[in-house]
């Protein structure tokens, strides 16, 4: 970087309004439109101030679908970047812009809501073209056991599907709980585990337990994270739900091109890098455990990321 890149660097952050721009890319990943109705700014201004800090490098755009999305950079340029997210993470967001972000959200979880509600049953058949559990599961129960955690410890799993890792779990823990926001899926999960008394449902979100105080040994996410409408702000309700010396295990799909899994499997974000989850992770407390990959079909790749909490 010469002395003209620098000066560009430091000035793409002089501006008020670009702070704020980091801060609330400090929750994940947002586009031009979110971005300002959140900070109020003119979709024109917004697009301008976005493009500086790109060519600053103080953000990176990923095309998601048909809409490009702004995240926060996943290196250190000048060694000073991260040290800036951390201080700007450290003060808490205007309480009209933490509203907006909790519409958002609740947007964003409501069209994956009713995405299931309207594909539930063609969802296995699109699914099937990239990972299907019997491609997965094996290999997550196998990680799973060689953690060795006793059998009394409570494990809760997000977003379980039709039920099948449910019912692995409930041989192997004496209290498993299954939470999904969609009832429709909540219900062949409740057909594939049966009558098993040491496994129970909840209709919901993971904020849902953070309101009810709930906490938990285990939580597994297995194929969800990229349905999740916000993912980093998941691994935070995920620090907060989890009882000291938890672990977190994350099994999801590298980051792809293949736009056509948002239109028929409702992926709201087409996988992710790894530096993304272990950078998310660290931000809220987790240590990185251990990483599996699975080479599968059709140009996916499975990871698998276990974190447990100091």
């Amino acid at each position: 970087m010469n002395i003209n890149d620098i000066s560009s660097f430091f000035k793409a952050i002089s501006d008020p309004t670009r702070l704020n721009i980091l801060q609330v890319l400090g929750s994940g990943a947002y586009g031009v439109l979110e971005l300002s109705e959140l900070l109020d700014v003119k979709q024109s201004g917004m697009s301008h101030h976005l493009k500086v800090l790109s060519t600053a490098g103080w953000v990176e755009k990923r095309r998601e679908g048909n809409t490009i999305f702004y995240r926060r950079p996943l290196g250190d340029t000048l060694n000073i970047q991260q040290q800036l997210f951390r201080e700007l993470d450290a003060h808490p967001l205007a309480e009209p812009v933490r509203i907006q972000q909790q519409q958002i959200r609740s947007d964003r979880l409501n069209a994956a809501r009713q995405f299931f509600v309207d594909h539930a049953q063609e969802f296995e058949l699109h699914q099937e073209r990239i990972v299907l559990f019997e491609n997965y599961g094996p290999e997550a129960l196998q990680l799973l056991d060689s953690l060795e955690r006793p059998k009394q410890q409570k494990v809760l799993e997000v977003g379980p599907g039709k039920g099948e890792f449910l019912r692995a779990l409930a041989s192997r823990f004496d209290d498993v709980v299954g939470i999904d926001i969609s009832p429709v899926m909540l219900e062949q999960a409740k057909v594939q585990v049966g009558n098993l008394k040491n496994v129970s449902f909840i209709e919901g979100s993971t904020e849902t337990l953070v309101e009810q105080d709930a906490h938990y040994d285990i939580i597994i996410y297995n194929m969800v994270l990229h349905h999740v409408p916000m993912p980093e702000s998941e691994m935070a309700q995920c620090a907060r739900l989890l009882k000291p010396g938890g672990l977190l295990i994350v099994t999801d799909l590298c980051h792809h091109d293949q736009e056509w899994a948002r239109d028929q499997c409702g992926d709201q974000w087409l996988g992710f890098e790894p530096e993304e989850l272990h950078l998310w992770a660290n931000k809220h407390g987790f240590e990185h455990n251990q990483s599996r990959f699975l080479a599968l079909r059709n140009g996916f790749q499975v990871q698998t990321q276990v974190y447990s909490n100091a």
